[in-house]
Parts: C-alpha cells; structure tokens; sequence
C-alpha cells in the first residue's frame, strides 16, 4: 500500500477525529457514572481496534492524503518567493500590510475562533485563496505598469498624424510601406489603451480585496456573523474569477508583449 505520508500523520488524524473523542468520552463518562474501570478497558480496546482499522483502511488514507493535499495547496509562501522579485516595493508593501492583518484571524484567539466558528477552517482557506490571488494580480499590475513606463501614447499618434500626411506625396509603393506602418502604430496604440483599461481594472480588484479582507477579518475577531464572511468572501471570488481572470490577464500581457515585436519599417524622410 502507498503512503503519501508518513505513519504519524495518518494516527493524528485517526486520533483527532469527532466521533472518536465522542467515543472516548463516552467510555470515561460510564466508567464514572458507574464507577467501574471495565468500561474504560472496553473503550480503550476499542480504541485500538479503531485506531487499527483507520490505519489499515486505503479510503481512510486517501481522505487523509486530501486533506493534506489541501494543506499543500494553500501554502502560499512558495508563489510568495516566486512573484516577490518580479513585483514593485509599493505591491510589496501592501501585500505585506495585508499578510500582517489577516495574521490577527490566524493567531489571535484563534482557539477560541475555532470553538465558536463553525466555518473558521473554511474561511481561513478562502483567506488564503484571496492573498494567493493578491499576489497573481500584484505581478500582472507590475507587468502592466512596466509595459506602460516604455510606450509613449502622444509619439505613437504623431507618428500616426506623420505618415498620413506624407502619404499624398509619396510614390505608390512607399505608400503601401507607410499605410502598413499605420496599421500596426494603430495596433500599438489599441493595446496601450487595453493595457491602461486592465491596469486600472486589476488596481480596483486588488483594492477590493483590501477593503473586503480588513471586513472579515474585523468580523472574525470579534466574532459577528461567520456565515456572512464566507459569503462575503465567496461574491469576491466570484467578481474574481480566481484563476481564469488571471491567466487571462496573463495572456493580455503576453499579446502586448508580442505587439512591441512587430516590425515597423523605417524610412528615409522625404526632402522638401
């Protein structure tokens, strides 16, 4: 039988599990109500054998190596040192201010959070979910701020201007060159604007995500209404779009990219 993990992480989870302690409970319960030791005998026997069978079981294992896939998954300190180089001091910055405030729902009181919250573990994935995708647009915004500081609007449009009123008296075949020209400035110029559209637009998501997790958290602390900080957290992902938004961003910085390689002929001004 394979195991993904090791022998000790299997019995935490058998030994953790509700109806387990309801199990041992009950045993310690009888033993007192009766003030008889048999009964702590029989549960602990039946300890053994649970505890066995857990251990023994390939569908307890793969439940197990689930829930610890899961885990692994939302371990976000991997794409944290990934995207770190690659985006601005500001987006650091923030992030870091975010990471620090939602470290209140995690640490602070965070057993009594448990105890109290039924939807704690839930929402403390989708917390992690959120920053994850923090840092994905973070480094899309950086892509875009830095595409955007090396194109210049204004010479793209005076080229534009330039080339249509040398056309008139240029011979026909120069003509073709300089219409082609306009064609792909024009392009240039439709993929700087989609690029300030999108730039501004995953601004305003991550803003969104600052202002939602500073709510939930601020409703996990004091614990006030958990069902709705799920939900709350559940219409953000969604407007998001999770992963699909962002690749497809990616892919718009991806074509911009690839449009700074198209050929723009240049030629010799005519003289007057």
């Amino acid at each position: 039988m394979s195991q993904q993990n090791s022998f000790a992480v299997y019995l935490k989870h058998a030994f953790q599990n509700t109806y387990n302690y309801i199990g041992l409970g009950l045993s310690a319960g009888l033993a007192l109500i009766f003030r008889e030791p048999g009964w702590l005998y029989l549960g602990a026997a039946g300890e053994i054998i649970y505890l066995y069978m857990c251990l023994t079981s390939q569908r307890f294992m793969r439940h197990v190596d689930s829930i610890e896939g899961e885990e692994a998954e939302l371990d976000i300190e991997p794409l944290r040192a990934h995207i770190w180089p690659m985006i601005t001091n500001n987006l650091r910055e923030r992030y870091n201010q975010l990471d620090q405030l939602t470290s209140r729902f995690r640490e602070e009181k965070s057993a009594t959070l448990k105890e109290r919250d039924p939807f704690y573990q839930e929402n403390r994935r989708k917390i992690k979910v959120l920053l994850a995708n923090y840092l994905k647009i973070a480094l899309a915004v950086t892509r875009y701020q830095e595409y955007l500081g090396g194109v210049d609007a204004d010479e793209i449009t005076e080229n534009i201007e330039r080339l249509k009123k040398e056309i008139p008296d240029s011979i026909e075949r120069v003509q073709d060159v300089k219409k082609k020209n306009i064609e792909i400035l024009t392009k240039r110029l439709q993929k700087l604007e989609k690029a300030v559209a999108n730039s501004d637009y995953l601004n305003a998501q991550m803003e969104t995500i600052e202002d939602t997790m500073r709510l939930v958290v601020d409703q996990a602390i004091t614990l006030t209404d958990p069902k709705g900080m799920g939900l709350q957290i559940d219409n953000l992902l969604m407007n998001l779009q999770e992963t699909e938004l962002i690749a497809a961003e990616m892919d718009a910085y991806t074509e911009l990219e690839q449009g700074m390689l198209d050929d723009v002929f240049e030629l010799p001004r005519e003289k007057n």
